[in-house]
């Protein structure tokens, strides 16, 4: 350590994790200067990892910034959350998938314009229990992260359905000039949520959630879409896994495209670009898993109303255009028709999550602050203590509110669309 003089959180980083920042920084060329440790964000905004921002100073002035990703030391928490799955997903991710898709482009001369952009990784460490990713400080490019209890615009939603159609398209590319190497990253990129169905916390979680859900809603059309949707969905996420890796357009998708893991440029307040910045939950799939996973858990009913078929039409439009740099016809490996008849098929397993993720993201800071606390206060990790603290039943009435809102919102828009929710 005496290579550099650190300042701030450097309790946070384990000593090899120390060890290997060090590294990182020297290989960039940088000696004996200041390294602060801060927290990024607030409770709420990442549960999984901690996150910190790692500035490199020289002569009291800023050169260099880092956004570290970093994972939980205790061994029960790291079982439950699969920590160590999570980051070697995100850690091939960032270290092969993306370069070899954004390669495809580089190589076919499409335009930087129309490239996969995504954060600029400089080292991943994945000894255990000392992973560690450390990725390219967006907000040193203008990028921010938007308020998660407002719903994205269309605006936002069109820009990451664009990322999203770049990413499933590249991986069909991909899929079909280097197959051996695609079956390898679908080997290696691990589907936590088949394992994550068999953990009786989370069943317990499953099961309050749907209890909870029943109890706060006032009408009984909306406590019946409910009823036994949250509880069968581990059994058929498992019987639709065992099908979509093996689907002639299964690709490779981001997984977790909520609101806090998207970042946008915004210019005179209008959004013009936006990054994808969680990969941790990304394996091959379905490209619908994607698309419904980010509309219901980052709108509202009113903008779903206003504009949900334009944006399933703009995604097809984004995935044809992009397919058409390689020659590729879009109906001849994902048509519109298979498109519609997928979102339909997986609608229930969705609806699902949008309920069950609900619960997380209207959750204020302070309450997200409690479980944070409980995952990391104690020695022994108590599961069955931190799954309770995040039933609605602990919230006050205002994020109670907020919930029945979501809720209802999805029950509407799934009978506006004729989307199923009953398993």
């Amino acid at each position: 350590m005496a290579r550099f003089s650190f300042e701030g959180e450097i309790n946070s980083l384990t000593i090899r994790q120390q060890e290997f920042l060090c590294d990182v920084l020297e290989g960039r060329g940088y000696t004996d200067t200041k390294v602060i440790i801060e927290t990024v964000g607030k409770a709420g905004d990442n549960y999984v990892a901690n996150v910190k921002r790692i500035t490199v100073k020289e002569n009291d002035n800023d050169v260099f910034k880092i956004i570290a990703k970093i994972a939980p030391t205790k061994e029960e928490l790291r079982a439950q959350i699969q920590a160590q799955v999570l980051f070697r997903n995100e850690g091939l991710m960032y270290c092969e998938v993306l370069p070899a898709l954004l390669q495809l482009q580089k190589e076919e001369g499409v335009p930087e314009e129309d490239q996969l952009r995504y954060a600029q990784c400089y080292g991943v460490l994945l000894d255990e229990p000392d992973e560690i990713i450390l990725l390219e400080d967006l907000l040193e490019s203008n990028f921010t992260m938007l308020d998660r209890f407002t719903s994205l615009s269309n605006e936002c939603i069109k820009l990451n359905l664009k990322n999203l159609a770049l990413l499933h398209s590249l991986s069909l590319v991909f899929k079909k000039q280097e197959p051996n190497k695609f079956d390898e990253f679908k080997q290696k990129l691990v589907d936590c949520f088949v394992t994550m169905t068999e953990i009786p916390e989370f069943k317990f979680y499953i099961q309050s959630m749907e209890n909870d859900a029943i109890q706060v809603l006032d009408d009984n059309k909306y406590k019946d879409a409910i009823r036994g949707t949250l509880t069968k969905a581990g059994e058929l996420y498992k019987k639709i896994a065992k099908d979509e890796i093996r689907l002639k357009y299964s690709v490779i998708i981001q997984g977790d495209g909520w609101t806090n893991n998207i970042m946008f440029k915004l210019e005179n307040e209008v959004p013009v670009e936006a990054i994808m910045i969680d990969y941790q939950l990304s394996r091959v799939s379905n490209p619908v898993c994607d698309v419904l996973y980010m509309l219901f858990n980052c709108t509202d009913y009113a903008t779903r109303r206003e504009h949900y078929h334009d944006w399933i039409a703009y995604y097809h439009l984004q995935l044809e255009k992009s397919l058409s740099n390689f020659g590729i016809k879009v109906d001849f490996v994902f048509s519109r028709e298979q498109l519609d008849a997928d979102l339909k098929r997986y609608s229930k397993l969705f609806f699902a999550n949008a309920i069950m993720l609900s619960s997380v993201l209207i959750r204020k800071s302070e309450d997200a602050a409690k479980a944070k606390e409980l995952m990391e206060s104690s020695d022994k990790v108590d599961m069955e203590k931190i799954m309770e603290s995040f039933q609605i039943k602990n919230l006050d009435e205002e994020s109670v509110s907020k919930f029945k809102s979501r809720i209802e919102g999805v029950i509407n828009s799934y009978r506006d669309l004729g989307y199923s929710y009953c398993v």
